[in-house]
């Protein structure tokens, strides 16, 4: 449990609530010597790829601060399987008050952390936000809700994966009985909506605590003393049903033997959706260990697409860089990621049901994109790509990913228009950049048609960009049909790479 900093954290009284009455189920599987230890061990938070495991240690000797209270720990699973040696996460973001981990982003390189952390050492009620750097995790750096309003000393949080809406469990005036869950948005000056209470369907009028979203941003876990469950708190399971976060399906109750007749909360999902990790103080190392379980397929999470991979230039070296996403279908930007400084690497997840584009920015280069369509995809999968930027040089060639065509059509696909405004906004930062449109094609069909279908395609980029603003004496576009492969014409994939639109850049 997270409550107001200035009182003391009772995570573990509430998590033993009841334990007595708990049995050993055998589905149930402890996770080890490396991550359980004779102290307590409570709060884990998986990050979305199950890869890394964010705990709280209670009362650790190698705790900060004389009073030993709650440190962060962490895991990383190993490559046969088996979790690694349990570390303190060390400073800054433990310090001698109360700390712990309430959701892992996509790219395991951005935590969001219970309370805020004041000068001085000091905490408050709230939530902070770390990002991974060159030496280790940065200073957490103190979210802003507007009127949060919190009435109880208790409260918990959890982020979406794309880091825009923040869920959490809060008593306001508003509230149905106990404890409701609320949710706020990001606003453009960085702050948080005022909590808006997220509706009977989901709230109660008993304890609704400890929310957790999963990574396809649609499945909310949480538990629940409502009445008609097994014990004294239950894990329901609830499903967004549109982009207001206030309509979402009825609870459901995931049942025996995930639910006991203990306390049972805290639970916590990877993008696979495969186990479901808890605290129990059921036969462990501890008074209370980290468990795992197998949820079944109704209760998991929709299916996600990580995409995973390194960002560096042309010439193999790590670039510093955001990522951003947008569904093409709309154009809405869905989120960004951290890249990891010290190994170039990035991972997102992707929803499944959606046409996505990706990319890579800083600057100095141009944000070359990727693209995902995963409108038909059937369950969780995960997919390597790296991103190679282009430096913004004389003769630099830069590939136009994210621009479609209908068959042996030179209309551009209204997905088309988020990539080519990109390229408006380079051509209005640098006014005296002139460019060369290219347009490619495969080897399907003669000559003559292919080099007509690669001129119009090119001239049809040229009238976008003029449109939008751009001195048509700044753009040059010229057609090459099939001459110029760079890649085999004998499978799909390399006639696909073959089909492409290029951008040279002729003065800088």
């Amino acid at each position: 449990m997270w409550r107001r900093a200035s009182l003391l954290v009772l995570t573990l009284t509430l998590c033993t609530a009841g334990a007595n009455a708990q049995q050993d189920y055998p589905e149930r599987e402890n996770l080890g010597p490396m991550i359980n230890s004779e102290y307590d061990e409570v709060l884990p938070v998986i990050a979305p790829d199950a890869k890394t495991l964010f705990f709280v240690r209670k009362g650790h000797p190698e705790n900060f601060g004389p009073e030993k209270r709650d440190d962060i720990w962490y895991s990383e699973l190993q490559p046969d399987g088996s979790w690694g040696a349990a570390r303190n996460i060390g400073e800054p973001l433990n310090t001698e008050g109360y700390n712990f981990v309430c959701s892992v982003m996509p790219d395991n390189n951005a935590l969001m952390l219970g309370n805020q952390y004041l000068p001085g050492g000091g905490q408050d009620e709230g939530v902070s936000m770390t990002y991974r750097d060159a030496s280790g995790w940065s200073t957490p750096s103190n979210l802003r809700i507007q009127q949060l309003g919190n009435l109880s000393e208790w409260s918990e949080y959890t982020l979406s994966p794309d880091g825009r809406v923040l869920i959490m469990s809060i008593l306001r005036a508003d509230s149905l009985g106990g404890r409701d869950l609320y949710v706020s948005f990001l606003q453009e000056d960085n702050t948080w909506t005022e909590p808006k209470n997220m509706g009977a369907v989901v709230n109660s009028g008993d304890q609704d605590i400890t929310p957790f979203l999963a990574a396809d941003g649609v499945t909310l876990y949480f538990s629940s003393n409502r009445p008609g469950g097994y014990g004294n708190n239950d894990v329901y399971v609830t499903r967004r049903q549109d982009y207001s976060w206030l309509k979402w399906s009825p609870p459901k109750n995931l049942g025996y033997p995930i639910n006991t007749p203990g306390w049972d909360a805290y639970y916590t999902v990877p993008a696979n959706g495969e186990y479901a990790y808890f605290v129990s103080t059921s036969k462990g190392f501890g008074k209370s260990d980290i468990f795992r379980i197998v949820l079944p397929e109704d209760a998991r999470p929709m299916p996600v697409m990580l995409v995973s991979g390194k960002v560096t230039d042309i010439d193999g070296n790590i670039v510093p860089a955001s990522i951003s996403y947008e569904r093409l279908s709309d154009g809405k930007q869905i989120g960004t990621a951290a890249v990891d400084p010290e190994s170039g690497r990035y991972k997102i997840a992707l929803p499944m049901g959606f046409d996505y584009g990706f990319h890579a920015d800083a600057d100095g280069y141009y944000p070359v994109s990727e693209h995902l369509d995963l409108t038909d995809m059937g369950g969780f999968d995960e997919v390597q790509r790296d991103l190679v930027l282009a430096p913004l040089m004389h003769g630099t060639s830069i590939r136009l990913n994210n621009i479609f065509f209908d068959f042996d059509m030179d209309v551009l696909r209204p997905e088309s228009h988020l990539e080519l405004d990109r390229l408006v906004k380079l051509l209005k930062k640098y006014p005296s950049m002139m460019i060369q449109i290219d347009g490619h094609t495969d080897d399907y069909g003669g000559y003559e048609y292919n080099m007509r279908l690669s001129r119009r395609r090119a001239a049809a980029v040229v009238n976008y960009l003029i449109s939008q603003g751009v001195s048509s004496i700044r753009l040059i576009s010229r057609g090459f049909g099939k001459t110029r492969p760079v890649a085999t014409n004998e499978t799909d994939e390399g006639r696909q790479l073959n089909r492409r639109v290029e951008y040279t850049i002729l003065q800088n």
